[in-house]
């Protein structure tokens, strides 16, 4: 067993529209995570986005990620001091909890001397974080398709690596959106027209992206389950979500946001413009970030390659 263990977890975006917790993709945003055993207490170290909101105990993610595969492996849960150097935006739907969680089981394994599965360190993840869209794109990289087993939590997984010509524009406002407010705001039942709707746009837009094709156009992105009832508590989403440019692929709330995801073939600057000028209408500021898709998924200090590969 080392004495030390790295990971380096990338973020993520999941629900891409209308595959609402069904797919997510990755990003070039990192999250990088070292675990050093101290057989004398636990420390974090953390240096990133909103400090104050990370917390320095055991409800830290990091921590539940290392409890949960050293309770799997049935090891004795180490001490150890984490340094955590995150560049992922914390509350914004970019998965940052997801990469937390990711990181702290790869870290935990190797420290515990235990060798989770692929299908272990999802199932793992998805019953910290509550679903499995957002862990599966942070390990595996690439975009995601999955499905949870009935009656377990084992995690059904297909992944498309994404063309690196494809621009992502992370539009971030200055407002913050707790999953659990985000979630609160959605209906318990849904019309049937609601349901086939969507499962027709998400059929395309995963028959798209598995053909190898990614002939995507914004009418896949549209969603009547979640983005709908989330605009009300984001200003300026709504505008946001209709926008139109030539180069525009679509538009979509990056996980429960309160980030806004675009996807262009090109002009990704004038994109972000109209976007962060939609939220400045509505009084809020926003931070625009230019990404790539990241098909390497997560690392650990054992691998030169994906973990998922």
């Amino acid at each position: 067993m080392p004495d030390t263990a790295t990971a380096i977890v990338p973020a993520t975006s999941a629900n891409l529209g209308c595959a609402f917790d069904c797919a997510a993709l990755a990003l070039n945003l990192y999250l990088h995570v070292r675990a050093t055993r101290n057989p004398h207490r636990l420390e974090i170290v953390y240096q990133g986005p909103r400090p104050e909101s990370i917390p320095s105990g055991d409800p830290n993610l990091v921590v539940r990620g290392i409890r949960a595969v050293a309770e799997w492996g049935g090891t004795a849960v180490p001490t150890a001091r984490i340094e955590i150097d995150n560049e992922i935006p914390v509350g914004s739907g970019l998965g940052s909890s997801a990469a937390a969680i990711v990181a702290g089981i790869l870290v935990g394994a190797r420290i515990c001397g235990v060798s989770p599965s692929a299908d272990t360190i999802i199932r793992l993840a998805a019953g910290i974080e509550g679903h499995p869209d957002n862990v599966a794109a942070a390990y595996y990289g690439g975009l995601v398709v999955c499905a949870q087993r009935e009656n377990s939590g084992d995690v059904l997984t297909l992944k498309a690596e994404v063309p690196q010509d494809l621009e992502f524009i992370a539009v971030i406002p200055a407002i913050g959106m707790p999953t659990a407010q985000s979630r609160a705001v959605l209906p318990s039942a849904y019309s049937r027209a609601a349901v086939v709707h969507n499962l027709q746009r998400t059929a395309l837009f995963v028959a798209s992206v598995f053909s190898g094709r990614f002939d995507l156009q914004p009418e896949f992105f549209r969603d009547r389950l979640h983005q709908p009832y989330r605009c009300s508590l984001i200003p300026g989403l709504e505008e946001c979500l209709k926008l139109s440019h030539p180069d525009l692929i679509g538009v979509l709330l990056s996980g429960a946001g309160s980030a806004v995801l675009a996807i262009a073939r090109k002009n990704a600057a004038e994109v972000a413009a109209l976007l962060v000028a939609e939220f400045n209408h509505h009084g809020v500021a926003a931070q625009p970030l230019f990404l790539k898709a990241e098909n390497r998924g997560a690392r650990d200090s054992s691998a030169a390659s994906s973990a998922g590969s």
